[in-house]
């Protein structure tokens, strides 16, 4: 294959007489060649020469790409892009970050705890004035002990590269800290006139707002403006979704308002899509464990039929949001309802052809709960665990799958393509945390909190046989000498057990930061409440066990401090 795309390069010595018909035979041998390539291959050519990328992210072969690899990116791209942007060059950062992130090369690596007296990494900023509930000193904040051990932290959410967690998430529960993993800031706020209550609260974050509220009011701090917006609706709510600087507000009798940050509230019919009444929460114990984590995007329930609810605005048109409906009974009915501008569009249900009754109604599919599964589109909407006792396909052989146990079956969609996808993972702990991203799941492999992060493709069925010949690469960490940030190390090439199931890549921490997380975590009585996660996107994938996490950057590098960059300059110009 290399050689083949060695003979594509263009002579720097080449006539101007003969390159348009020249031109041509090899824009044609192109389209030829890269219908055996695959995404890995694609980005390397992108970085060797500039001709491959003249092609190759042209307008008439880089939405091919898109549509063949990634469905949705093209409308993604699109309908993302402002005026001037470079739609192929827009492809190649997407397609870029994604090569890294399902091959495991990260750039860098940093283990971290949720402090906030001795945290020497991020700095609290004071851009947000006390009075829009900025927190300038962690000693004017009422009840807060500052000594390590004296509060018990919680992870609460993560969007595009920023941590949310409380301090103390049932003393404090108007309190709450956003972390920048890329700037290096952290940003903390408490809820305006909180008046003490410790019950009550709603929260959610996207990538420019973080939303704490309460009864009838809800305040959104913007997390790039630095600046405080407050409205109210008619009753109280007891949901808020978000994706930018638009909110949905869903009120304690399934009345939907649609916010956008500076703006007032507009109220959203949307009759048809179910019948309005009292609201209540799905359990939080119907969901899959590795998901056990606080309800803020966590489905809703109508309390007189039984009907789940959940929301999903679009990331890249204002104008449009998804209402989705899981009937329970008489027969499981799965539908998706595309408002725009109001108005309801379309309404697209789960096939049978997609998912028979034998996979619906036999799996536990109890709840519903969005999270994304990419970052052009994808969602996942449902999950359940399918015993390993029993087979999706029994005409399946024994090699057909790897040997990895019960299966986690998901109910996929995509906003741009309008379709269902059920992709099937093994793994080997059904109790292990687990995020699925870009066709492939991230799962820590055991309960311990040493044990390694496995990168799982998807079930091929009789498709997709073992390779039990292939080596997993396994990335460790080691330290950069930069101000607490690792870099990465392979592992030496030898035979680890991780081939038997097929792995992609495996992550390992640094054994001395796992020895010290696992201490802390068996120092902390099991009745405390603490969570272990797997969370991230195109550029982190974090890692959170209790108030012990490790981020893994596969974009650019994890910022240094602007005062270790000034040193950094300083020595070297002393050189």
């Amino acid at each position: 294959m290399k050689s083949l795309l060695t003979q594509l390069r263009h002579p720097g010595s080449a006539r101007a007489s003969s390159s348009s018909s020249r031109g041509m035979k090899l824009d044609i041998m192109h389209v030829l060649i890269i219908a055996y390539l695959e995404p890995k291959d694609i980005d390397a050519g992108l970085s060797a020469c500039r001709y491959w990328r003249s092609v190759w992210l042209s307008d008439e072969i880089w939405p091919k790409l898109a549509r063949r690899w990634f469905p949705g990116l093209e409308n993604h791209i699109r309908n993302s892009a402002t005026g001037g942007q470079d739609l192929g060059e827009m492809f190649r950062n997407i397609l870029h970050k994604i090569q890294r992130r399902m091959s495991g090369r990260f750039a860098s690596a940093l283990h971290h705890q949720m402090c906030l007296g001795s945290d020497r990494f991020f700095t609290l900023s004071k851009d947000v004035s006390e009075r829009e509930g900025g927190v300038h000193c962690y000693d004017d904040v009422d009840d807060l002990e500052l000594d390590d051990g004296t509060y018990f932290p919680r992870f609460m959410m993560y969007n595009n590269g920023r941590i949310a967690w409380w301090p103390e998430a049932y003393v404090l529960p108007y309190f709450a800290v956003v972390d920048d993993l890329r700037t290096r800031k952290r940003r903390a706020y408490i809820f305006p006139n909180h008046r003490g209550e410790k019950q009550g609260f709603k929260t959610a974050m996207s990538g420019k707002l973080l939303l704490m509220g309460r009864g009838r009011t809800l305040h959104a701090w913007h997390l790039e403006l630095d600046r405080l917006h407050s409205t109210r609706v008619p009753e109280e709510f007891v949901r808020c979704i978000a994706e930018g600087e638009t909110v949905l507000i869903v009120t304690k009798n399934a009345e939907l308002f649609i916010w956008r940050f500076d703006r007032e509230p507009e109220h959203i019919d949307v009759t048809g899509c179910y019948i309005k009444g009292p609201l209540g929460t799905s359990h939080i114990y119907d969901f899959t464990p590795g998901q056990l984590v606080s309800s803020h995007n966590a489905g809703s329930r109508l309390v007189q039929n039984g009907m789940l609810l959940d929301f999903i605005i679009s990331p890249t048109e204002d104008n449009v949001f998804f209402v989705i409906t899981l009937t329970p009974a008489p027969k499981k009915q799965l539908r998706v309802h595309e408002i725009r501008n109001g108005v309801p569009a379309e309404t697209y249900s789960l096939d049978r052809s997609t998912c028979p009754d034998s996979t619906m109604e036999t799996l536990d599919f109890t709840n519903l709960r969005w999270e994304k599964v990419d970052s052009y589109g994808g969602y996942c909407l449902m999950q359940a665990i399918f015993p390993a006792a029993q087979s999706l396909n029994p005409a399946a052989h024994e090699t057909a799958c790897y040997p990895m146990g019960d299966s986690l079956i998901s109910v996929c969609f995509n906003i741009y393509t309008k379709s269902f996808t059920i992709p099937h993972y093994h793994h080997s702990s059904h109790r292990s945390a687990c995020q699925i991203w870009n066709d492939r799941i991230a799962a820590t492999d055991t309960d311990n909190a040493l044990g390694p992060i496995l990168s799982l493709p998807p079930c091929g069925g009789t498709e997709r046989p073992c390779d039990k010949s292939r080596l997993t690469p396994v990335y460790t960490t080691i330290p950069s000498g930069r101000g607490g940030l690792c870099r990465r190390r392979r592992v030496s090439s030898e035979k680890n057990g991780f081939e038997s199931v097929g792995a992609d890549f495996a992550l390992d921490s640094n054994p001395q930061y796992d020895r010290a997380s696992a201490e802390n975590a068996n120092a902390v009585s099991s009745l405390v409440s603490g969570v272990k996660r797997l969370v991230g996107d195109d550029d982190f994938l974090v890692l959170i066990i209790r108030q012990s996490y490790t981020v893994w950057s596969f974009g650019n590098e994890i910022a240094e401090k602007p005062l270790e960059r000034g040193r950094k300059s300083w020595r070297n110009l002393i050189r």
